[in-house]
């Protein structure tokens, strides 16, 4: 992606805020000239005092000493003019910066969440994470430190130098003129260079980050296997990596700052020379000098801002990638009203995940009645969980029809159907926070009495009764604080919270010893009104001899019935229940 259209697509999420950064610019220029003004000024005063002196010397009869304190009381306001200015273009600058990363954080989150699962599909956490925080952190550059001095950079010596070419002389101005043209070019022409380096950069920082993520949550797994050594060896090549791309950046910045200095001097010896030619006099030759020095500054903000630019734009394209991503599901644009029946049917339903070969699903049909307990059985990679993400659109098949209380699941709004079908995963997921404060998720309002019977349900009552601070006792972030086990039922008392109709346990009790799982499926079945329970599990020995149960191999039904009947007759059955040693 261009850096043009990465801008274009920044100021197009931020376009209320452009107002207050062109204060930002004004702010800048007016500064600027203000700084070129106070050189001007006092090189003028010191070389008038200067050629004064030099003539009373000569003529002691002519000396009459000026006063200095108009020079300075102007030196003085000029200097107190540009600090304000500064100030308020620091201040304005910022202000914008922020509140543009603060949306753009909101935008990156509102366009993450219709993506998921999917966005995070092949994806390392601390990437995504990365994306979130440290690249989005870096587009302050391009807020806060661009626009002002890039429009500076050309509106201050334009003013200035038409000022000289004007007031002073022509042909100093016009030799100014030719430098500060070549001290703006360099940045631009050395871009490709740059821009290319800061690509690499971004991406290596982003597998860098997701290398110590992974190293992070898997600190048991590394010392465990003993893959310590292994581990930081992986990452001294990833650092070497971004170390290699940051000199490559570095280079190319040195060289450019070497180039600017050498024109810098470049531009006070060709005044000089030119001065010479034209039989400048002194005056005029101290005043275009001062000129020269004093846009230095703003030229070479083009130098300083320029590296940190194409870091920001590499930042800005990896965020771009994730924020403009189209959504596997969407809302439909005429959504059906919410049905009223908690059936839920599959009809020819199949599914290739992207980049995959074959099908997750293929022509899969199943029924479950309103209010039915049923499990979907078969051995890793079947094709269970893909169908449990179905439910709640997590995914959209590329054939067939999904329906809820015979409504196609398409045609309901995100939050209708979310709202009916509760989703409990394998491996779940808690939020740093208390009991209370996870359990609250799904259902912000809910009291703590319906809290307390979620976590009945669940199996934690006894749990619950001794902790020391109840709900109010905190949890560590990813559950770290808790059992697998607990965390699994925390999550379903936390879907249970909001009273769903349809309740899709994806190997949700597969940490419970038998026991308690077994007591978990009497409570659930226990509960009052109608909710239809499909169970994605490898547990078939706990499964009731009436419950209906589904068997998926490599993305095809393969049977179905009832438990009793599969066992008896179903070599698939008979295979899953020897892998358990049943």
């Amino acid at each position: 992606m261009t850096r043009l259209a990465l801008t274009r697509w920044l100021v197009s999420h931020t376009r209320r805020l452009m107002p207050v950064l062109g204060l930002a610019v004004g702010a800048r220029i007016l500064g600027q000239l203000a700084g070129v003004a106070l050189l001007v000024v006092a090189v003028s005063a010191l070389s008038d005092a200067w050629i004064r002196a030099t003539l009373s010397s000569a003529s002691p009869d002519s000396r009459t000493p000026e006063p200095l304190w108009p020079v300075v009381g102007a030196l003085v306001g000029i200097a107190l003019v540009k600090a304000a200015l500064r100030y308020l273009e620091h201040y304005a600058g910022h202000w914008v910066a922020f509140t543009a990363l603060q949306r753009l954080r909101d935008l990156f989150f509102v366009r993450l969440v219709p993506q998921a699962p999917a966005a995070t599909r092949g994806r390392a956490g601390a990437e995504l994470t990365q994306r979130a925080t440290r690249d989005i952190d870096r587009i302050e550059v391009f807020f806060a430190h661009t626009l002002p001095p890039a429009v500076a950079s050309v509106v201050v010596p334009a003013v200035a130098l038409t000022w000289l070419g004007v007031a002073v002389d022509s042909a100093l101005a016009g030799v100014a003129a030719v430098f500060v043209a070549a001290s703006l070019a360099v940045p631009w022409l050395a871009g490709p260079a740059t821009w290319a380096a800061a690509r690499r950069t971004a991406r290596r920082r982003g597998a860098l980050a997701a290398h110590l993520g992974d190293d992070v949550q898997g600190l048991r797994e590394v010392l465990a296997f003993d893959l310590a050594d292994a581990r930081l060896s992986s990452l001294d090549a990833a650092s070497a990596e971004l170390a290699a791309a940051r000199l490559s950046s570095g280079r190319a910045q040195g060289l450019r700052a070497a180039l600017g200095a050498a024109l810098q001097l470049g531009s006070l010896v060709a005044l000089l020379t030119v001065a010479g030619v034209v039989d400048a006099t002194p005056s005029q030759l101290t005043m275009g000098a001062a000129v020269v020095v004093a846009l230095w500054k703003p030229t070479q903000g083009i130098d300083d801002f320029v590296t940190g630019l194409d870091e920001s734009f590499a930042a800005a394209e990896r965020v771009h990638a994730v924020v403009e991503a189209a959504p596997r599901v969407a809302d439909p644009a005429d959504p059906a009203p919410a049905p009223s029946s908690c059936a839920v049917a599959l009809d020819g339903v199949s599914l290739t995940y992207p980049g995959g070969s074959c099908p997750a699903l293929d022509d899969v049909s199943l029924s479950f009645p309103a209010g039915s307990w049923s499990a979907v059985v078969g051995v890793s990679g079947s094709g269970k969980s893909t169908l449990a993400h179905l439910l709640p659109r997590g995914f959209d098949p590329d054939s067939g029809v999904v329906r809820l209380g015979g409504t196609d699941v398409a045609r309901l709004s995100l939050d209708d159907l979310r709202s009916r079908v509760g989703f409990v995963a394998q491996r779940p997921t808690t939020l740093s926070g208390t009991l209370a404060d996870n359990l609250r998720l799904a259902e912000p309002e809910a009291s703590d009495e319906e809290l307390v019977a979620a976590l009945r349900v669940a199996a934690l009552d006894d749990w619950l009764a001794g902790l020391p601070q109840g709900l109010e006792t905190r949890i560590g972030e990813r559950g770290s604080t808790l059992s697998g086990g607990q965390l699994q039922r925390i999550a379903l008392a936390r879907t249970l919270v909001a009273r769903p109709s349809v309740l899709v346990l994806d190997e949700a009790l597969s940490q419970l010893d038998g026991p308690t799982a077994r007591v978990v499926r009497d409570r659930l079945a226990a509960l009052p009104g109608p909710m239809t329970v499909i169970e994605i599990t490898h547990r078939v020995d706990l499964l009731d001899d009436d419950a209906f149960v589904a068997i998926l191999d490599a993305g095809q039904l393969v049977a179905f019935g009832a438990a009793a009947a599969l066992r008896s007759h179903n070599e698939a059955f008979a295979l899953l229940q020897a892998r358990l040693g049943s």
